[in-house]
């Protein structure tokens, strides 16, 4: 398919020097005539091309990719958010924009997705309740308010931990689904990194405030497309905010989700920000587009290492709508 689309456009790049040796017309009728067949080459060639979802979106070269300040960037066009598909890693992607996407990065909060994903995993109940260690609380960046001793049902407690970015929340899960797999809970992480072929990523806790938790925009996409199979994550991510209570009701939590995108831009289906000084900004964002037929309609934006994370992914997004045609 490929290999035709080419030769259709050489062949129509060579008709204007054709035209202008074998005619005795002028110049500018010569120009009008090459511009009406250059106009009816990009219709044969974008309808060669539509008729193939693999190669949509088409890409418009004249508009120049951005300038994008973060140390690793990228949008993917992946065909599906499917659980299932998701879950047999049969899900498809296309890059329509790469900076450095092999780069090691430090990860900071994005390391919450595996938690989530360990936690949805390994858990059959999701309103069974734990209990919030001291030594949780300890863990540096307490948002989401979790007290010591409080009871408080795991689903709550992912809803503290995916929307307040919650490193209580982090050490709270992991303690408990370590006691109960019997395993360190880190190197479950580990463990599913590998089965998903994530192969430069590692983890060394659950909450991403280690730098040495790192990982590429390449492996996130792929562990990305996997949580997928697990839609509890995606529904927390896509929560403006919400009020919880501790078992008892005693205990109040008005959590407010630390992805600002959420209320500035429509067809978000979730977000996971993540900040740390050796980190910077980094966010990741899942969107769906209205335009686009069923089986090629969401993407995937990563930014790693920004200033200005909201930002920089504003700026992907709103290029990728003008440099592609849908």
């Amino acid at each position: 398919m490929i290999v035709k689309v080419l030769i259709i456009s050489l062949a129509f790049s060579n008709v204007f020097a054709f035209f202008t040796s074998q005619t005795n017309e002028s110049f500018d009728e010569v120009k009008i005539k090459w511009e009406r067949w250059e106009e009816l080459g990009r219709s044969f060639t974008s309808s060669l091309l539509s008729t193939n979802p693999n190669f949509i979106p088409i890409r418009d070269w004249t508009v120049i990719e951005p300038e994008i300040e973060a140390k690793s960037a990228s949008i993917f066009k992946i065909s599906s958010i499917d659980p299932a598909l998701a879950k047999n890693s049969e899900l498809k992607e296309n890059i329509l924009y790469e900076k450095n996407i092999d780069l090691i990065l430090p990860i900071a909060s994005i390391t919450k997705l595996m938690t989530a994903l360990i936690t949805l995993e390994r858990t059959d109940d999701l309103s069974k309740n734990i209990i919030i260690s001291e030594n949780a609380i300890k863990a540096y960046g307490g948002q989401g308010g979790l007290i010591v001793n409080e009871e408080i049902s795991i689903i709550n407690t992912l809803h503290v931990l995916l929307m307040e970015s919650s490193n209580d929340a982090a050490v709270a899960l992991s303690e408990v689904i370590g006691e109960k797999s019997n395993t360190n809970f880190i190197d479950l992480m580990n463990a599913k990194a590998k089965e998903l072929n994530l192969e430069n990523t590692f983890f060394a806790d659950p909450s991403g405030y280690n730098a040495k938790n790192v990982s590429t925009i390449k492996d996130i996409v792929k562990l990305i497309k996997y949580s997928f199979s697990q839609p509890t994550i995606w529904k927390i991510l896509k929560t403006p905010e919400i009020d919880l209570t501790s078992d008892n009701g005693k205990i109040k939590h008005h959590l407010v989700n630390t992805d600002k995108l959420l209320n500035r831009m429509p067809n978000i289906i979730g977000g996971k920000t993540g900040y740390t000084t050796e980190a910077q900004g980094c966010l990741v964002l899942v969107i769906e587009q209205d335009k686009l037929e069923e089986s090629n309609k969401y993407l995937i934006t990563v930014v790693l290492g920004a200033q200005e994370r909201f930002l920089q992914t504003e700026k992907l997004i709103e290029w990728v709508n003008e440099a592609y045609k849908w």
